[in-house]
């Protein structure tokens, strides 16, 4: 009984605070009418009528505003008290329906049918307020309408004319709507209210069942343990015993090495002593299921201590997301047909090589391998059979070279070129000559014995071009173009043959050297500008700007990055003309936030390892943005995978202080790199973009869409923004649209342009 009186009070305190709440909006309201029709009928209404009408209106308005405040400052809200309240404000709204209403007798002009009009038009429109104000109350909203309208109502009845008839009937009809629209309102309303008391009931409910286990599991991701310092598991959640296969029961009898997929025992007691010691650990690991099968697991990175020496464990399975990144990796970094290394790995592995080479002192070769006629037999074959001869190569040089003696690494550039990497020859370059030519020879004998394609029987010849390297002198991209030149020199002189490449040192350096010189002079004498390349949404709507340096030489005219980048990033001079980009970028931000057109849009540059990782990094980005007086928030860093994990928690510390201020990071040329999703997960990033290297083929080549699918899942699950760059053509849109990339930047869009073409093209 208790308990019913209890939610019936809780429904009238609902219902008069909704009432209430709109009461004095009302009352001034009518006041303001009731003045508006006094002056509209003084012509046709007797002052000694319609003042004390007026007057009686107002004080009505009063009384009902004192009982507004009554209630408003009564400290109890129980059902004796709200059952007062309600029946003072049903009183109210009868008494002022009523003085309402005498309008429509006292205040009726007999033969003027405008002012008729007007008058029922005042009370019709009072009815239907009273629709709204009141539909908290079914009751009052009734009343109201009903002492409103009905003295008029019976005014036209008296009056007996045709025309007072037709009006009375509309009025009949319009009263009769009026109550059942304030009942669907006052149900609605009641359903409401009642939904959200049971709701909060519930809640409050659900909070004192819970307390404990809430305290416990703030800021759990999935799985759950509570565990010992011995490492036995005391308890355990439902998802957790979902993830791993076995029954909450059969877990509390467990260890954790008993689910810890671990090289040793040591590995795991090791984490204890952490969490000990620290109080918090973050870690990846391997669980095994009842059924055997393992899954991947992040540990959460906070432990809390409870009574005991007891510890709270929060898991996460994240093996989805390991096989997506897995997926990402392979589809990136392997060729699909051979399952060999592709480009994009083994320049890693070359530049891994000539570290290793500068270290030891030992030289390495590159021999670029390209199949002799190929063209001729898919001509003649057909694709099939290319792909068939393709695979049976990549089978026999993956069989011939591990049978070498000295380190090799195999990949396919594409197409039937091939590459082999050797690595840790002699450290004279007379016998690494040897060493290489003993290779090339055992690879031309392994590839030039037929081949079955099918029912054909297919000879084959091979040409290789060679390339030693024993330091940093080259970059890995001017290895693999000697090594190919030297090929093509193999082709020239007969194919089926092997030729070396000669450096030509001193060209080179000659080179390198002058471009040096001419780089400290640009700097000296301002010869760099930013061109400005369009970044749109799916609806073509810009969103702002990658801002990309362009070097103005006196001489050679316009100078792309890929001729001068890597010399600076070499010689250090990436540091000054990284600050030039900065500056020059906030300047531009500024000049935009004085137009309504461009005030909103970012820019977005490029941060090269070097920059980023200087002590002042932060300070320097600060004092740019303050003196350019931008906001930060529209200024986009840049970074790329590959400078993100040299030294990871300095970079989380970097990203996080610009962050602060609202500096926007986007990962630049995804999936081109090695990423590890625990570290990628911790860093604040706002953007990934899919290289414009997986967006080339993405039309014609299944593993570029599976790529790009894959990354923009990954992304989406991520809260991360996309986009993807290098966009050329309306089919690569619509591709990317349809997987769910909603933003592009490429040559479709526009050319990266001097700002002021840039600005002319946005308006």
């Amino acid at each position: 009984m208790r308990k019913a009186l209890n939610k019936i009070s809780a429904i009238q305190s609902a219902q008069l605070k909704h009432l209430y709440s709109n009461s004095n909006t009302a009352l001034l309201t009518s006041t303001i009418l009731a003045g508006i029709l006094a002056y509209m009928q003084r012509e046709v209404t007797p002052s000694s009528v319609m003042l004390p009408w007026l007057s009686l209106v107002i004080v009505v308005a009063l009384v009902r505003a004192a009982l507004n405040i009554a209630y408003k400052h009564s400290p109890v809200e129980d059902y004796s008290t709200n059952t007062i309240h309600l029946f003072r404000f049903r009183a109210g709204v009868l008494i002022a329906g009523l003085a309402w209403g005498s309008a429509g007798v006292v205040m009726f002009p007999a033969n003027d049918p405008q002012h008729q009009l007007f008058l029922i038009f005042m009370l019709a429109g009072l009815s239907a307020g009273s629709v709204i104000s009141y539909s908290a109350d079914l009751v009052s909203a009734i009343i109201y309408s009903v002492s409103v309208i009905t003295p008029i109502l019976i005014r036209l009845l008296i009056a007996g004319d045709s025309f007072s008839l037709a009006m009375s009937m509309a009025i009949l009809l319009y009263l009769g709507f009026m109550i059942v629209n304030s009942r669907q309102n006052y149900l609605s309303l009641y359903e409401n209210i009642v939904l959200r008391l049971e709701a909060i009931e519930f809640e409050q409910t659900v909070r004192v069942k819970n307390e404990w286990h809430h305290a416990i599991l703030d800021g759990t991701m999935d799985g759950f343990w509570l565990v010992n310092m011995q490492g036995n598991l005391l308890e355990v959640n439902k998802t957790y015993s979902l993830m791993s296969g076995y029954s909450m029961q059969e877990l509390l009898t467990m260890h954790i090495s008993d689910l810890e997929v671990v090289e040793s025992a040591e590995e795991t007691a090791a984490h204890l002593q952490k969490i000990m010691e620290t109080g918090e650990d973050r870690y990846e690991s391997k669980h095994r299921r009842k059924d055997g099968s393992i899954f991947d697991v992040e540990i959460s990175a906070r432990y809390r201590f409870i009574e005991g020496g007891q510890m709270v464990v929060f898991l996460q399975d994240i093996t989805e997301q390991k096989q997506a990144v897995d997926e990402i990796e392979h589809l990136a970094f392997y060729d699909p047909l051979t399952r060999l290394p592709n480009r994009r790995l083994l320049l890693d592995h070359i530049k891994r090589a000539l570290a290793a080479s500068s270290r030891a002192g030992r030289d390495g070769a590159l021999l670029f391998l390209d199949l002799d006629h190929f063209k001729t037999l898919n001509d003649t074959l057909g694709h099939a059979f290319g792909d068939m001869l393709l695979q049976q190569v990549a089978d026999r040089l993956t069989a011939c070279l591990r049978e070498n003696d000295t380190i090799a690494r195999l990949a396919r550039l594409g197409g039937d070129e091939f590459v082999v990497m050797l690595e840790d020859l002699s450290n004279h370059p007379l016998e690494a000559v040897s060493q290489a030519e003993v290779v090339a020879e055992k690879i031309h004998s392994c590839l030039s014995r037929p081949y079955q394609l099918a029912t054909h029987e297919y000879k084959g010849t091979v040409s290789i071009g060679v390339a030693l390297f024993s330091d940093h002198e080259y970059s890995k991209e001017d290895l693999l173009k000697h090594a190919d030149i030297a090929m093509y020199q193999a082709k020239k002189d007969g194919r089926n043959s092997m030729r070396f490449f000669d450096p030509q040192m001193q060209v080179v350096i000659d080179t390198r050297v002058n471009l040096e010189r001419e780089l400290h002079i640009a700097l000296e004498q301002q010869q760099f500008q930013l061109h400005y390349q369009i970044q749109l949404d799916h609806l073509g709507r810009a969103l702002g700007a990658e801002a990309l340096i362009r070097w103005m030489h006196p001489e050679r005219g316009l100078v792309s990055p890929f001729h001068f980048i890597p010399l600076a990033e070499d010689t250090g001079l990436i540091i000054p003309i990284g600050q030039w980009v900065l500056d020059t970028a906030c300047r531009q931000l500024n000049a935009w936030q004085q137009d309504i057109l461009t005030r909103d849009l970012t820019i977005s540059i490029n941060v090269s390892a070097k920059q980023f990782h200087q002590v002042n990094f932060v300070a320097l980005v600060k004092t740019s943005i303050q003196f350019h007086a931008v906001n930060p928030m529209l200024l986009k860093l840049e970074l790329t995978e590959s400078m993100l994990f040299e030294n990871i928690e300095d970079t989380i510390d970097i990203m996080n202080a610009l962050g602060e201020i609202g500096v926007q990071f986007a990962l630049d040329d995804f999936g081109t790199g090695y990423s590890s999703l625990q570290y990628l997960k911790r860093l604040p990033f706002h953007q990934l973009k899919i290289d414009q290297s997986f967006i080339r083929d993405i039309v014609v080549d299944p593993s570029d869409r599976a790529i790009v699918r894959t990354i923009i899942a990954m992304a989406k699950s991520m809260d991360l923004e996309v986009i993807a760059e290098g966009v050329e053509t309306q089919e690569q849109r619509q591709l990317l649209l349809n997987k769910g990339c909603m933003n592009y930047q490429g040559y479709l869009f526009g050319r990266p342009v001097p700002i002021g073409q840039f600005e002319a093209a946005l308006r």
